[in-house]
């Protein structure tokens, strides 16, 4: 349904676009179609075109404001997978009251985690934010009814997730992890199997490509990659592997603020992956230690714009960590 009414209305954004119509329908409706419009970024004759499908499909109803018929929420609740309404205050980076439980319980965790390893460029980010994470992959529909990607995770974001995703009582989620620490691969799925939570890690080196079973089957990745650039393009170039061949999936990549120049090759590797930045949030980032970074780094929200790119499809063979550029290593193939 959600292809054939991108089809029928040529969205540029495809199916996942007419998700998150209903999506913002589900949770603000009756809503004005200027304010959906404004929440999506997607010109108002073009939400009124999916407006229009929908409601010959007996999903959509318009009043004071248009609002999903019960049909209409039997689609999303059930077939999409989307049961809560909750609405975040995307103004703030402020942790929600409700919420504290959830950094009580990862604040546990932290001290039980393995210690970081630098040669890896590991740097655990605090507890807080790995829950501002989670609640930004929720707010940006990369949580509920999805199937989410984690390239490295020494921060337990993919916990913190799960964990919000129990607390705010979302509809299905699946998380696969995958990490080159080995000690952080068995802590993944010890916690997950604890709490009962819906994620799988496994032991992956990022320089190898993905097993064939993690490929072309996600609707969002995440990873807060290596510090050098290059290092960056690897992890960014294996997520866009990872993603379903379709517009409009997601990537969240934290990363380093750097110089105008290097910005602009982190800008210029995100492109040549098919991936569109649309937000940036230079200080969304939190860690314990880290000087390398000031403590804190950027969230990069970027959309998939096109479906069939992805720069590193065989072996990597150069230097990704930046203790591997100190050691004088030549800088092997840049991607």
């Amino acid at each position: 349904m959600l292809s054939d009414v991108a089809e029928a209305t040529r969205l540029a954004e495809g199916p996942e676009g007419v998700r998150r119509v209903i999506r913002t329908v589900l949770r603000r409706g009756p809503v004005p179609i200027r304010d959906v419009a404004r929440d999506l970024g997607i010109p108002v004759p073009v939400v009124a075109a999916v407006r229009g499908e929908l409601e010959q499909r007996g999903l959509l109803t318009r009043g004071a404001g248009i609002e999903l018929t019960e049909a209409g929420v039997r689609a999303a609740e059930g077939d999409i997978g989307l049961k809560c309404r909750r609405v975040f205050d995307r103004s703030t980076t402020e942790v929600p009251q409700d919420l504290a439980p959830v950094v009580a319980a990862l604040d546990d965790l932290s001290e039980r985690r393995p210690a970081v390893d630098p040669s890896l460029d590991q740097s655990h980010a605090t507890s807080e934010t790995a829950l501002r994470r989670a609640v930004y992959l929720y707010e940006h529909d990369a949580l509920e009814g999805r199937r989410l990607f984690f390239l490295g995770d020494d921060d337990l974001t993919s916990v913190a997730a799960g964990l919000a995703a129990r607390e705010l009582g979302l509809g299905r989620l699946d998380i696969d992890v995958v990490d080159i620490d080995d000690r952080l691969v068995q802590f993944v799925n010890q916690t997950a199997a604890k709490e009962g939570l819906p994620i799988r890690a496994f032991q992956h080196d990022m320089r190898i490509p993905l097993p064939a079973e993690l490929m072309g089957r996600f609707d969002a990745f995440f990873t807060d990659p290596p510090y050098t650039l290059d290092g960056l393009g690897v992890f960014v170039s294996r997520g866009v592997e990872s993603l379903v061949a379709e517009i409009g999936k997601q990537a969240f990549v934290c990363f380093g603020r750097r110089s105008p120049e290097e910005t602009a090759g982190l800008i210029d590797r995100l492109l040549r992956s098919g991936l569109a930045p649309v937000e940036m949030l230079p200080t969304f980032n939190e860690y314990v230690g880290a000087q390398l970074l000031a403590g804190q780094s950027q969230m990069i929200r970027c959309v998939r714009s096109d479906p069939g790119r992805a720069t590193v499809t065989e072996r990597y063979e150069g230097p990704m960590y930046t203790a591997e550029f100190r050691k004088g290593r030549s800088r092997g193939r840049t991607v």
